[in-house]
């Protein structure tokens, strides 16, 4: 039961369990009694061994065993009882040690979240972000739209830019041919990021069945050591020419996107530029509104809590950096670069939750189910796929709960908040 509570800071308290004597006793006299039953001792019957023969060969095992039953049991007790919420796994204050015919008593401190006090989410005041859609936004995703339907056919023509070629090519290093770096029938765009700009320049204005070669000089930092450093002379034989032919943007181009006519065409990519850019707005003004919440409240966090998204957002870092081929950062570096910012996504993390609460916003099951439908639409994927991505890089639901759940506690100081007309 719990004996006192100790606040060691906004964050951590103390608190100090005892375990009733004839607690520790009854688990003490079940455990020896399911030993005596099984044991076998030379000298004496199954079930008839003398306590203090069990005393002395089993004490230890007997009392490891107590301390893990009702340790955690009683814990638990305490942290209801003290009406606490731990971030953490506790740290016990005091060596458990069981003494005949007492009670044990022990310490143990937690990190907890912090009650803010007056808190506050009246009369924010955000600037208008407007929407305009240009002329020229609309053109680019219509040309876009056009590209993706683009269909190559075989020319007799020079290569360009933007042209298709099939080729074969062997890759020779110190006049060594490389096999792995020798292709058949590669299909090549000229102008790509595929391959390096000589490599297109040097099939410019070839024909099918005509030859060219490509000295290609790589970086002495490569991390491909074999390549590092070297030369690598390509011989390219053009098997075939294919020009693009992007379908012109005419009513038949309208139709394969469910519009009668280009005009209705139009105002549909209109409304689809519209309605992202008032997406990115919303994510804007709620950008907005933590950096307000974190003004107005001041308040310390859980250090633990601190630590674990310091480790998630370097992870992520790191990730990304080995990703792009960019030198990783060592993890001081990043710690350093990145606590103020953990710091902050913590306490955000806090202030929403105590707002939630506060109003009483929930998640409905519902609202899971329609989140998880349209990030498979999205992705073109099933439901049950999305669940399943879920739990093996989350560990579960939860974490897709939480992020629905701040945006609807932040879609709520949205709804309340005022926007200035620029």
């Amino acid at each position: 039961m719990l004996q006192e509570i100790e606040e060691l800071s906004p964050t951590k308290r103390k608190l100090k369990i005892n375990i009733p004597q004839d607690v520790i006793q009854s688990e003490s006299d079940s455990a020896y009694n399911q030993i005596r039953s099984t044991v076998k001792i030379p000298g004496f019957r199954q079930g008839k061994v003398p306590q203090a023969i069990l005393v002395k060969k089993f004490a230890k095992d007997v009392e490891a065993q107590i301390i893990e039953k009702v340790v955690p049991e009683y814990y638990m007790k305490a942290i209801k009882e003290a009406d606490v919420e731990p971030v953490s796994y506790p740290n016990i204050d005091d060596k458990l040690v069981i003494t005949p015919d007492q009670p044990l008593s022990f310490s143990v401190t937690v990190e907890i979240k912090p009650v803010i006090e007056n808190l506050s989410i009246d009369n924010i005041m955000l600037k208008e972000k407007l929407v305009v859609v240009e002329d020229k936004e609309i053109d680019k995703a219509l040309n876009s739209m056009r590209e993706a339907k683009a269909l190559f056919a075989v020319s007799e023509d020079e290569l360009k830019e933007g042209d298709m070629a099939i080729v074969d090519s062997e890759g020779y290093i110190d006049n060594e041919l490389k096999e792995e770096m020798t292709y058949k029938e590669f299909p090549f765009l000229l102008g790509s990021q595929e391959m390096p700009k000589e490599f297109g320049d040097a099939l410019t204005g070839k024909k099918k069945g005509e030859t060219a070669e490509a000295k290609i000089n790589i970086e002495a930092d490569n991390p491909n050591k074999t390549i590092a450093g070297k030369e690598i002379l390509f011989k390219i034989t053009v098997k075939e020419t294919k020009k693009k032919h992007i379908p012109p943007l005419d009513d038949d181009f309208a139709k394969e996107s469910d519009c009668e006519t280009v005009e209705e065409l139009k105002k549909k990519v209109h409304e689809n530029i519209s309605s992202w850019k008032k997406d990115q707005n919303n994510l804007e003004y709620k950008k907005d509104i933590l950096n307000e919440l974190l003004t107005r409240h001041d308040f310390a966090v859980p250090e633990s809590m601190v630590k674990g998204e310091i480790e998630s957002i370097i992870e992520r870092e790191q990730q990304e950096a080995t990703r792009k081929g960019l030198p990783v950062k060592s993890q001081d570096e990043l710690t350093k670069e990145n606590e103020t910012v953990a710091r902050d996504n913590i306490k955000s993390v806090i202030l929403l939750e105590t707002i939630g609460k506060k109003e009483k916003i929930q998640v409905s099951d519902e609202e899971v189910k329609h989140a998880i439908n349209e990030i498979a639409a999205r992705n073109n994927l099933k439901p049950e796929e999305v669940t399943k991505l879920y739990a093996v890089r989350e560990g579960s639901m939860e974490a897709l709960k939480s992020r629905l759940f701040a945006d609807k506690v932040l879609d709520y100081i949205l709804e309340k908040s005022t926007i200035e007309k620029s």
